[in-house]
């Protein structure tokens, strides 16, 4: 059945609570009649005092009741009411059977009007037995209502019951015709509380609007839509008929066989129109159907092929846990065909272990809905066939959300990562064959440059092969550096302190290291490395260095752009060198930094012989340069 809509429960509840304070309202008034002596109030509301007072109390009680209702905290002070409402009206018919007075009448009426009932030749007033009855059979549907389906159902049906005797008792008075204890007992009430019986029975019916007779008016469906419409024709327009054929009979323009007979041709007709654009509406209604299941015809088969085309195995489950659909890949992954799988729990079709301690994994689809959030990708598991057979694969899963935010199951993906382990295994084998050859060609190379270096006989020539090993050695750090990494990039930190460990020395110069830890991606690592030895090489022939008492500051940070700012400051230098003098002027270590940053890196560098000492300033990309910020220039020999 369709759920009824939020704003029209909003209605049904407003009705209700509408029905309990008129109701209210006509109890205060009419007591408040019989306890002052005020003219114009009876004038104004002719028959008011056919109402005796306990009638009075008791609907003013029923209308606090129906009003408590309607609201959840105040249900037991409802259910409350209703029990003390049954127990007045067993009192008072507990009176009429017996004969004598329990003094309820006395509290309510003033002492003149007692002396007055008294003095009269009739009875003393009192509740008549169709007041008595209703507020008995309200009393309890108050007690019942909401407590379960069945207890609300006898609840709905204790309404259904005094909309039936108080309309008896409304048609009599529209009719003109007098139903006291005619033609049953019950129906001797007065037309107030008549009145605020048929409210009371429409208002608690109204106060239940998710189950019952009001969620079945205000569904949003053909069938809410073909009651709401059949609706006046079957409370109303009988009523009307009915008086009109009444007239007639009254002026004697028909005898009582013919009223009938036009009384039933006439609701046939009236019925048979409503009837008849009722159809049109269940028409309409259906075609709208038809068109809503083509649509979700075409969406079911567009995710199927949506499903079908997906690489990873994807399965959907309940909110239960147990599955409701699976792709072909997930299929072939987990041995389970569609057919096979559909109902059974989810832990059932897909089992996964841990690669490492062979324990079962949490089920990425449970935790999705216990947790109502998008479980993490996971790896390192082997999902276990239907046929025992071991898979590795990483998974995730998500919670389904209805659109009112309520549970409506769960979705996992999964994938097989065979290959992609085969592939990176090939791969790092492949990695760790090249870095073997490259340290192999470097330390060939330095080995080559080590013997020059030992034959060299003039002091230039084994300055250069000093120089030309350092600067390899810088290198073979540097590859050290992306071996540890995997080639993923290097510490800039780490690369720093290796470079400036060897002259840490106590009493030594000072060195200040300050900058996070910048991971270098590989194609920065080799040209950084080289331009913080030849710093460094410089420092120590010419720069802070090179004795003691100097000072060294390297810093660096990240800026806008993904850009490296590095800083190398020395201060004092014992070596006066120009202010103007640029990297262009420097010597050969210096336009190789010069060189490396704006060429290779796309960079820009800063350098300035203060005072002090040496100042240089690097501004570098980490992301790889498209092409080269200025074009090579040949380099002058080194003075």
């Amino acid at each position: 059945m369709a759920l009824p809509a939020p704003r029209a429960e909003r209605m049904s509840l407003l009705l209700a609570r509408c029905a309990a304070v008129v109701v209210c309202a006509i109890g205060g008034i009419v007591l408040l009649g019989w306890q002052l002596p005020i003219a114009q109030l009876t004038q104004a509301l002719p028959g008011l005092v056919s109402m005796t007072p306990d009638s009075a109390a008791g609907a003013l009680a029923a209308g606090i009741g129906l009003f408590c209702n309607t609201f959840r905290p105040l249900r037991p002070i409802s259910r409350l009411i209703g029990f003390a409402l049954v127990i007045l009206g067993l009192a008072i018919l507990f009176e009429d059977l017996f004969g004598f007075s329990l003094g309820i009448d006395q509290a309510l009426l003033r002492d003149h009007i007692l002396a007055a009932d008294a003095a009269s030749a009739g009875k003393p007033l009192r509740m008549v037995p169709g007041i008595t009855g209703s507020l008995i059979l309200f009393g309890l549907a108050l007690l019942y209502a909401k407590q379960g389906r069945a207890l609300s159902a006898f609840s709905q049906i204790l309404a259904l019951v005094i909309l039936a005797q108080v309309l008896i008792v409304l048609a009599g008075y529209v009719y003109g015709v007098a139903t006291y204890y005619y033609p049953f007992p019950f129906t001797s009430m007065s037309i107030y509380g008549a009145l605020s019986g048929f409210l009371l029975a429409l208002g608690l019916l109204a106060a239940s609007p998710e189950y019952g007779i009001a969620a079945a008016i205000v569904e949003q469906s053909p069938a809410g839509e073909m009651l709401r419409r059949l609706l006046p024709g079957i409370v109303v327009l009988p009523l009307v008929i009915g008086w009109f054929a009444h007239q007639a009979e009254v002026h004697t323009y028909y005898d009582s066989a013919a009223t009938l007979a036009i009384f039933a041709v006439a609701s046939i007709l009236v019925l048979a129109v409503f009837a008849w654009t009722t159809i049109g509406a269940v028409r309409r209604a259906d075609r709208d159907r038809n068109a809503a299941l083509m649509e979700l015809r075409g969406q079911r088969e567009w995710l199927s092929t949506t499903l079908g085309s997906i690489g990873d195995g994807v399965i959907a489950t309940d909110p239960n846990g147990s599955v409701l659909l699976l792709n072909k890949i997930a299929e072939q992954m987990t041995g389970w065909s569609g057919p096979e799988a559909r109902g059974r729990p989810i832990w059932e079709v897909f089992r996964v272990i841990n690669e490492g301690t062979r324990k079962p994994v949490d089920d990425p689809a449970l935790k999705a809905l216990r947790e109502r959030a998008v479980t993490r990708l996971e790896s390192g598991a082997l999902l276990v066939t239907r046929d025992d057979k071991e898979l590795p694969v990483e998974h995730s899963g998500s919670p389904i959300l209805g659109f009112d935010g309520s549970l409506a199951g769960s979705v996992l993906i999964f994938r097989d990562v065979t290959e992609r382990r085969r592939t990176a295994q090939r791969q790092s084998m492949l990695v760790g064959e090249l870095n073997h050859r490259v340290k192999n060609a470097l330390a060939i190379v330095q080995s080559l440059v080590q013997a020059s270096l030992r034959q060299a006989t003039s002091r230039p020539a084994q300055a250069m092969a000093q120089t030309l090993a350092e600067r390899l050695q810088a290198l073979h750090r540097a590859h050290d550096l992306l071996l540890e990494s995997q080639w993923s990039g290097a510490s800039l930190k780490a690369m720093v302190e290796r470079e400036l460990d060897p002259y840490r020395r106590e009493g030594g110069p000072k060195i200040m290291i300050k900058g996070p830890d910048v991971l270098l991606p590989p194609q920065c690592t080799s040209i950084l490395a080289m331009t913080l030895h030849e710093l460094a090489t410089n420092a120590v022939k010419y720069g802070a260095l090179s004795h003691n008492g100097g000072q060294l500051g390297i810093s660096w940070k990240t800026a806008r752009g993904n850009r490296l700012l590095l800083t190398w400051e020395e201060r004092g230098t014992l070596i006066h060198v120009p202010a103007r003098r640029s990297a262009s002027s420097g010597g050969f270590g210096m336009q190789l930094i010069d060189k490396g940053i704006r060429h290779n890196l796309g960079g820009d560098t800063k350098v300035e012989f203060r005072p002090a000492g040496l100042y240089v300033e690097l501004n570098v990309p980490l992301e790889p340069s498209k092409e080269p910020r200025m074009k090579p220039q040949k380099a002058p020999a080194e003075a």
